[in-house]
């Protein structure tokens, strides 16, 4: 098939940008980055056309085309941000190749690293008449590039519009940040909060009625907590305490002890209790022994993590042994990332399968010339790599999600297995 308007270079080496945390618009320089720092080469041979009219390549003259603009920060000063938007490109690219007629032709255009790069190549797309975007990155955008994306309304001398509202080209962004989602622009990432719907539910079904929060005093801590409060609410538990610690603080020594005490004393009185760390990495490996030394016996009491536990360094952590966290389903990424590898020479970056199952979505739903918001928010919801998935009318996706226990005996020496795959459906009383 023709991808014209495509980055023609393979992308470099891809460094990985988590899920877990909302995605901001660093400060060029690299200062604020959440995720690290970033370097790109090759993305100067993305060429825009000049914006007169509806963007047609030569050889694809007399099509019904479907123009997919693909909105991402190619040339942003952080090197790691720049290689992530290279390897989403590429699993954009790859979903085409799987699902795509030859009418599809894809449009990226670079979104740099500031707002107003972003709202100019959002306005380039729409006067080349672009039918969807993929992107942008980061949630401070996405409401920005869909505003620029719908066209302007003429408007009379009272300020009302004569004329109906036109909803522009809908926008399938990546942002995590569910503050960003509206009707029209829809957030394709595994939001934070979904995880913790997921894995509260599993864990009230099966008969834990009092939960626990120990996380950072931070924006996504505070987010994550209230998150837990309302899945907990909804699943008829009772939350017992949350407790927070200085987000810069690698040893909360002081909160440890106070929070385990509180939970020593629920358990000795009976009650059967969960209790959420939505840290990761190297900080969630200093953390949960506090836990356990300060008193928490995680033999009765289960631990709950996010999808930030979905590292293997994490499972080697002998205080999390037995502990359940929610992620997409292993499998289906495992072969992703082989495919992915084997066609590009370097593994994925940690949002290509993302930017796979928005590309393959849209494909799917294109298939008849024509691609609007009603079919994006299909009830029934769409399979992808990353499990299924639905996206609600306020612009947010529902998920289900696989759940997994850490467990060092199992055969394959793996460390972890799956207790719950992801569901083929969903239910139909789920609003």
């Amino acid at each position: 098939m023709a991808l014209a308007g495509c980055a023609t270079q393979s992308p470099g080496p891809v460094g990985p940008i988590s899920t877990g945390n909302p995605r901001v618009d660093p400060v060029p320089g690299g200062e604020g980055v959440e995720t690290g720092d970033v370097d790109s080469e090759g993305m100067e041979d993305l060429e825009t056309a000049e914006p007169s009219g509806p963007y047609t390549p030569p050889h694809m003259e007399g099509r019904e085309l479907i123009r997919a603009g693909v909105m991402l920060p190619f040339s942003h000063p952080n090197e790691r941000v720049r290689q992530q938007a290279e390897g989403m490109l590429a699993g954009i690219e790859l979903a085409l190749f799987d699902f795509a007629d030859e009418n599809i032709v894809l449009m990226p255009t670079d979104t740099g690293g500031s707002l107003s790069q972003a709202t100019m190549a959002a306005e380039t797309l729409r006067e080349q008449e672009v039918d969807v975007v993929l992107g942008p990155l980061f949630g401070a955008n996405v409401q920005p590039v869909r505003a620029a994306l719908t066209p302007e309304q003429e408007q009379t001398f009272f300020g009302i519009s004569q004329d109906p509202v036109e909803e522009g080209a809908p926008v399938i962004a990546f942002s995590n940040d569910r503050s960003a989602a509206s009707y029209g622009a829809w957030l394709a990432s595994i939001a934070p909060e979904e995880e913790v719907n997921a894995i509260i539910e599993y864990a009230a079904l099966r008969g834990y009625d009092q939960f626990a929060f120990f996380g950072p005093q931070s924006d996504l801590g505070v987010s994550i907590e209230a998150a837990m409060q309302n899945a907990v609410m909804l699943n008829g538990g009772f939350m017992l305490t949350s407790a927070f610690y200085p987000a810069s603080s690698n040893n909360p020594n002081t909160e440890a002890e106070y929070f385990a005490q509180t939970i020593e004393a629920a358990v000795a009185n009976g009650a059967r209790i969960a209790v959420l760390v939505p840290e990761r990495g190297n900080r969630l490996r200093r953390i949960a022994p506090l836990l356990a030394y300060y008193g928490v016996d995680t033999r009765q009491v289960k631990m709950l993590g996010t999808g930030g536990w979905n590292d293997p360094n994490v499972w080697r952590e002998p205080s999390l042994r037995g502990a359940w966290f929610p992620t997409a389903p292993s499998t289906d990424i495992a072969e992703f990332e082989a495919r992915y590898a084997r066609m590009y020479g370097t593994p994925p970056s940690s949002l290509a399968a993302v930017s796979y199952d928005a590309a393959a979505l849209v494909a799917a739903l294109s298939a008849d010339g024509e691609l609007t918001s009603e079919e994006l928010i299909n009830r029934d919801g769409f399979m992808g790599v990353n499990g299924l998935f639905r996206f609600r009318t306020d612009g947010t996706a529902e998920r289900s999600l696989a759940i997994m226990e850490i467990d060092p005996t199992v055969a394959d020496g793996t460390g972890v297995k799956e207790i719950l795959p992801v569901s083929p459906s969903f239910d139909e009383t789920i609003g």
